[in-house]
């Protein structure tokens, strides 16, 4: 059973799933905070605010790659660090199929999603994917 305190965050990296999914761009900035500096390290690459993630990671990176993409979440942990501020674990495991070959592709990893509070909505700060060995 979820604890309440942080059943919205699990709400928050499943609409972060979907906007991976559909790079939805208004789902996407939703997601976002606007009160702090965001960034998204993604297999050694650090992308810092959100214009630049949703451009050049989702759009430069996985959209122009994939033409279909599809980002399993196979468990995750969250808890609250401070009354404002929470993180969400979890390991996942893509599966896409490659724009230009169409070949499918997949890798899985860990994702850490850091979050804070504005006002009583949870927002991204933070976003690190890891790859691991299936």
């Amino acid at each position: 059973m979820v604890d309440e305190k942080v059943s919205p965050i699990y709400q928050e990296v499943h609409r972060y799933k979907q906007a991976v999914e559909t790079q939805d761009k208004d789902t996407f900035f939703s997601l976002w905070a606007t009160g702090c500096e965001t960034s998204l390290i993604s297999l050694g690459t650090c992308y810092r605010s959100t214009d630049r993630i949703y451009q050049d990671f989702l759009l430069g990176g996985i959209q122009k790659t994939y033409s279909s993409i599809e980002l399993d979440i196979l468990s995750i942990e969250g808890r609250l660090l401070s009354e404002d501020c929470a993180v969400a674990i979890f390991s996942y495991r893509t599966r896409c199929i490659r724009r230009e070959t169409g070949e499918p592709y997949g890798i899985a990893g860990l994702e850490t999603q850091v979050f804070v509070k504005e006002g009583e909505t949870w927002k991204l700060a933070h976003v690190q994917y890891a790859k691991t060995d299936e």
